[in-house]
């Protein structure tokens, strides 16, 4: 009879842990999560048909309550929904996709369904509306709008203008408006209903990521780091908001894994490069890097990755810290996204502007890299006096937690052999020369009947007007509230060392 308590006790215990288990367990991936994936298949607007079959795999991990429910490499699927094609450009100028992934395989072999939608395709010149890929207006590049906008505003008939014959034929450069997305292309996709996962727990498919917390001795270190690089005119330029350990081999084969490219020194034939990339809203996976110095240091290598933009790109600087050679190198970066790219009148040179939440940056990194499987572990450590809103050289606003992710390199191992095959800048024409001149013609006969106006020119230029506008008020704002911060943190500190 005395045993029988013991065996109360037994029973109550297991209770506790199925229950423990139970809560653990998720019911349900929510609608709204993001989903990183990468295209293991191409699909181009130009041969696409509807129903055509997708694949891709899973770049981060989507976690749900202390489980992974979609681990990175797991292989999703999905069709072509709709197809519109430029072809001889008579019907429709710029083409469009809609891709619908629908089914995730997840390692144990169990199907989940999911419904998604696409919200962006990273790196690429198309843009993304209500799940739809866009392609863009070919003839809407740099040289095309100087063309509507500058000289011929006040003309209802272009054509029999030679200045506009003479500017079209010093630059006949044209993109191509149909959509191509390569294998290696990552997707942005969100849930539209909630995803149904097998039962696994956190014991049976824990999540691979390895986030550590600082110890004292790591979090003095990362206080005496410097916090901004600057340019070579000592102007303060990007937020050192990464650091990586290991040797410089782990570091170059990291990025090289990742697909990342390392940048080109500037010379004449890279300028010429760069230059025809931006008239021609094309790639550049090398494409040059303005210097930048860290405590006057120039840094030692440069990395970016783009797909099929000029405008848009993930790039970054690195700068030896420790000095050493040996396998514990502490590499300080500085990563931001390139969102946009002009030829700026002020600086005398093609300029890109880069989005201002340099944290998501931060993480997008990281998720590369991890991918490839070169992460053994990442440690978050907060830095205080940090401006959370501050500007870039050029003016652009910078938002930060203020945090540096210290990220240990590990010599990499493939996660899964599809995400080896990184984007690269792919010429892509379908047709032959003397289709792809035909619709270049009627294109352009087309853009210069709708724009080539005056009251398209009226609209174009409020519209200018307005964009630039909001911009200055933007940078006004973000310059008043980097001040602020910047006087409140130091009172702080003054405060605080105050006898």
């Amino acid at each position: 009879m005395r045993a029988l308590p013991n065996v109360y006790r037994r029973v109550a215990v297991w209770c506790l842990m199925l229950c423990a288990t139970a809560s653990l367990a998720c019911e349900a991936v929510p609608s709204g999560e993001t989903v990183w994936v990468r295209l293991t298949t191409p699909v181009s607007s130009y041969s696409a048909k509807i129903g055509d079959p997708l694949q891709a795999v899973v770049t981060e991990e989507v976690v749900c309550g202390n489980s992974t429910i979609i681990p990175v490499g797991a292989h999703v699927e999905g069709t072509v929904q709709s197809v519109r094609k430029v072809g001889l450009g008579i019907r429709h100028e710029t083409a469009a996709l809609r891709l619908a992934f629908n089914q995730v395989s997840v390692v144990s072999g169990e199907l989940i369904p999911i419904t998604t939608t696409i919200v962006s395709v990273d790196n690429a010149r198309e843009q993304v509306s209500n799940g739809v890929v866009h392609g863009i207006n070919s003839t809407y590049t740099p040289q095309g709008r100087i063309t509507s906008r500058l000289k011929y505003l006040p003309s209802l008939n272009p054509y029999p203008d030679i200045g506009l014959l003479l500017f079209k034929a010093t630059f006949p450069i044209f993109p191509e408006p149909e959509i191509y997305l390569p294998a290696g292309a990552d997707l942005e996709l969100k849930l539209a209903s909630p995803a149904i996962p097998p039962h696994v727990t956190a014991e049976a498919n824990p999540s691979p990521r390895t986030e550590a917390k600082p110890d004292s001795e790591l979090a003095a270190l990362v206080a005496s780091l410097p916090v901004r690089s600057t340019t070579v005119d000592m102007v303060n330029a990007d937020v050192v908001n990464l650091a990586f350990i290991g040797s410089r081999q782990q570091v170059q084969s990291a990025f090289a894994h990742a697909g990342w490219e390392a940048s080109s020194s500037l010379n004449r034939h890279t300028f010429t490069h760069n230059f025809y990339a931006f008239l021609n809203n094309s790639g550049y996976a090398q494409a040059p890097m303005r210097p930048f110095l860290l405590e006057g240091q120039a840094s030692e290598m440069s990395w970016e990755k783009s797909l099929n933009s000029y405008a848009r790109r993930d790039h970054l600087r690195l700068w030896e810290w420790s000095g050493s050679s040996g396998t514990d190198t502490l590499w300080l970066s500085s990563a931001t996204h390139d969102s946009s790219a002009s030829l700026s009148v002020k600086y005398h040179r093609l300029l890109h502007h880069i989005d201002p939440d340099i944290d998501e940056e931060r993480s997008k990194v990281i998720r590369n890299l991890r991918a490839a499987g070169c992460v053994q572990s990442v440690t978050f450590v907060p830095r205080h006096g940090v401006a959370n809103l501050s500007q870039n050289a050029t003016g652009d606003m910078v938002r930060t937690d203020g945090a540096i992710a210290v990220v240990q390199l590990q010599d990499c191992h493939a996660v899964v052999p599809e995400l080896a095959s990184a984007p690269k800048t792919v010429e892509y024409k379908p047709g032959n020369k003397v289709f792809r001149y035909f619709r270049r013609e009627v294109l352009t006969l087309r853009s210069d009947l709708w724009r080539s106006n005056i009251i398209y020119g009226t609209y174009d230029l409020a519209r200018m007007s307005i964009h630039a506008w909001k911009h200055r008020s933007a940078a006004v704002a973000t310059s008043a509230d980097a001040r602020a911060t910047t006087q409140a943190a130091s009172t702080a500190d003054g405060s605080t060392m105050a006898p």
